[in-house]
């Protein structure tokens, strides 16, 4: 089997096989998410192979998985042991070479965010997705969740009325928030390493503020460029096409408290305004992130859990007006606990790499150099 073909047959089953990935980086996000929803997915996809310098991290996911998964220091050797896609869950300043490398190989990629925060990167990227006809998926899990979907084919259909999308985040971000599903103890919040910084000083420049640089990083880099997404996904359903779009339409970004607190706001027409805000709290016990679209007709509130819960799903409340009785409609939409959006990223990803019939294609390269251009334009005009 070629690399990249991910499509076959279970012996004796007429079934698709589930497709060999490699997990390069095994740290927090790869435990705490997507190997915990591969195991509930293993008619879709298996790890075949692990890539870490930290052998406590590459042994938890040998003992996760029984059947077997191989111990590689290299993508190429991870192909020699069986591996037909990719899921890059490194430091994201570690992501330019590594997706380059998976892509050289024939190997779909799936990425987590953010896949870079500079531009150039992101271009050198898109450009070898060209050249090798290899994808690259973006990790926006969000966008795999079926309320999520609902809220924003009600913000589509509304868009023409609308007049305000707003998200608010309350986030621990401290290790007492996935203590509980890591097989070892979790790194703790700490400064960013020499080599994030190196790259966070090529994709903002040398006049960049260490404010600036810490809240790209974390609050604006690292969080709201979900929601960032989330609206350019209401604005501009086709990231190649027409439409709004946030950058070049910014208002003001703000940061305060040593910049654990960010926000920015958009106008992306003279009739809409965005605002976002993360709050990082890690005195908090729970996650709490809210988005709202309103319009002249209507509310929509989306109510979301921590992205590793599988106990909370996602709540949609919509209500509508009619101007001529004066009467409210509410309309409430929730979905089954545990079907995060992790899993349903996972399970969307295999499929498609499979080419299996029906399967979408995932947010990819251009969505992720959109979203890029306006954070990246909040945190050089921060304040």
């Amino acid at each position: 089997m070629e690399p990249g073909a991910g499509r076959g047959t279970a012996a004796g089953a007429g079934r698709p096989v589930p497709v060999p990935v490699v997990v390069i980086g095994a740290g927090k996000v790869a435990h705490a998410a997507h190997l915990r929803e591969m195991r509930d997915l293993p008619e879709l996809l298996r790890p075949a192979a692990v890539i870490d310098p930290d052998p406590v991290h590459t042994d938890a996911v040998r003992s996760g998985f029984p059947a077997g998964t191989a111990v590689c220091t290299t993508p190429a050797e991870a192909v020699r042991a069986g591996a037909r896609a990719a899921l890059v869950c490194t430091p994201w300043w570690t992501h330019r070479d590594v997706v380059l490398e998976c892509l050289e190989l024939g190997l779909p990629v799936l990425c987590e965010k953010p896949v870079a925060l500079d531009l150039a990167e992101l271009d050198e990227l898109a450009a070898a997705e060209r050249r090798t006809g290899v994808p690259v998926a973006a990790g926006y899990m969000k966008r795999h969740d079926p309320v999520v979907a609902r809220f924003l084919d009600h913000g589509r259909e509304r868009l023409a009325g609308a007049r305000r999308i707003t998200a608010d985040i309350h986030d621990p971000n401290a290790p007492h928030q996935v203590e509980h599903l890591l097989p070892y103890p979790p790194p703790p919040f700490g400064p960013q390493s020499p080599p994030a910084r190196a790259a966070l000083a090529r994709a903002l420049g040398p006049a960049a503020t260490p404010e600036q640089t810490e809240a790209y990083a974390r609050g604006l880099g690292g969080s709201l460029v979900h929601q960032v997404n989330l609206v350019h996904a209401i604005l501009r359903p086709d990231p190649a096409g027409g439409g709004r779009r946030l950058y070049g339409r910014l208002l003001d970004a703000t940061g305060w408290s040593g910049t654990s607190a960010v926000g920015a706001r958009w106008r992306p027409d003279d009739d809409l305004l965005v605002d976002l805000t993360h709050l990082r709290l890690p005195g908090h016990r729970r996650y709490r992130e809210t988005l709202e679209f309103v319009a002249e007709d209507s509310v929509a509130t989306l109510a979301l859990p921590s992205p590793y819960a599988r106990d909370e799903a996602a709540t949609l409340h919509i209500d509508t007006w009619d101007a001529g009785s004066g009467l409210a409609t509410r309309r409430t939409y929730t979905a089954e606990p545990g079907r995060t959006g992790f899993r349903r990223q996972l399970a969307a990803w295999a499929r498609s790499v499979r080419g299996d019939a029906g399967a979408l294609p995932l947010p990819g390269l251009a969505e992720v150099r959109e979203d890029t251009l306006a954070v990246r334009e909040a945190a050089l005009n921060l304040r």
